[in-house]
């Protein structure tokens, strides 16, 4: 094109010249042809130049619009460094933190541990030292208990003394013989301590002394009953004082059961004894109650009365807000009788306590 355009202008420049030289239509045409060049040079121009132009103007867009998303990434990237960098702080920081906070939790893990091993330690000894203190206080209750079932007999036969030398009072203004006075004394001896006796058999013999009484020689009606009378006339008191225990007459019943619980002779020693403690116990005298249980316990232990006697001693011992005692007596009763019928409601009891 640089040729072309160079050609033109030499063309035009000569042309001055080429007018003197050649003749009209020669100019003519050379007019002609120069139109025709010009217009080949506007179609050119036009076809070639402007697309060219405008091609170059979009590549020149794109090029900046390149060049400006070059320069957003760069910053892009630079700002990823600089945040990977930041990444990088925080990374080391918190890994040193977590070390530092593994460390310490180690620590208190392992002060923890030994807080918790020494509160072991002294509770090991707290319990060894409280097993120490409830055997001694199991040993008091014991001793406690032992103490109290012996004073409780003790009571009893003081009673039963004082009962029967009340009754020989009441008995000192008939008249009797003095063979059958002494043979009384004896009979109250024989069943309690002796040491009892000799405090309380000093007075006796004085008062009925000092009563001035009468004394008749024996009637022959007055006979001592033979071997065959004294066993079937308990047998009729004991039916006499059961009858009476069912109509709730405890007290005029007691004397009764006493009297055939003494007489060696009975077959129903046992039974009256055990109703003797029963007649007590519906009278809330549940100390003496204890007490008539406990002849049963330890001078009959194989006797059928003897679980029964057992279990209505420990009822008793609750009676007297005694819990500690009743457990001991009901845990004595199921394993000496487990197989009894009583054991089972000792343990229902026990489970309630």
């Amino acid at each position: 094109m640089k040729k072309k355009f160079a050609s033109l202008i030499l063309g035009v420049a000569a042309l001055p010249f080429l007018v003197q030289c050649a003749s009209q239509s020669d100019i003519s045409e050379l007019r002609y042809q120069m139109r025709i060049v010009n217009k080949k040079l506007e179609d050119m121009k036009s076809s070639t130049v402007d697309p060219l132009q405008k091609r170059q103007a979009m590549a020149t867009g794109q090029m900046d619009q390149l060049e400006k998303q070059i320069l957003e990434l760069k910053s892009q990237l630079e700002e990823t460094y600089h945040l990977n960098q930041r990444l990088k702080e925080q990374n080391k920081d918190l890994q040193e933190s977590i070390s530092n906070v593994a460390q310490e939790e180690a620590a208190k893990r392992e002060e923890a541990l030994r807080h918790v091993e020494e509160l072991q330690q002294q509770k090991e000894a707290q319990l060894t030292e409280l097993t120490q203190k409830l055997n001694a206080q199991q040993e008091s209750v014991k001793a406690i208990q032992e103490a109290r079932i012996r004073d409780a007999e003790r009571k009893a036969k003081e009673a039963a003394l004082n009962a029967e030398l009340a009754k020989k009072r009441t008995q000192a203004a008939k008249p009797a013989s003095s063979a059958q006075i002494q043979s009384e004394k004896k009979k109250v001896v024989k069943d309690v301590d002796p040491a009892p006796v000799q405090e309380t058999t000093k007075t006796p013999p004085v008062k009925v002394a000092a009563a001035n009484t009468e004394i008749k020689p024996p009637q022959p009606s007055q006979a001592p009953p033979t071997p065959e009378t004294r066993i079937d006339q308990p047998e009729g008191d004991y039916k006499k004082a059961q009858m009476l225990f069912e109509k709730n007459s405890f007290a005029e019943a007691l004397p009764l059961f006493e009297q055939i619980a003494n007489d060696s002779s009975t077959k129903e020693g046992v039974d009256a004894r055990y109703m003797m403690g029963e007649c007590l116990f519906n009278q809330k005298e549940y100390d003496k109650a204890i007490m008539q249980y406990q002849k049963i316990i330890s001078q009959h232990a194989n006797h059928a009365k003897a679980p029964t006697a057992m279990l209505k001693q420990g009822m008793a011992f609750e009676k007297l807000a005694d819990k500690e005692t009743a457990k001991v007596i009901y845990k004595k009763l199921l394993k000496k009788h487990a197989s009894a019928p009583e054991a089972a409601k000792a343990q229902e009891i026990l489970s309630k306590l």
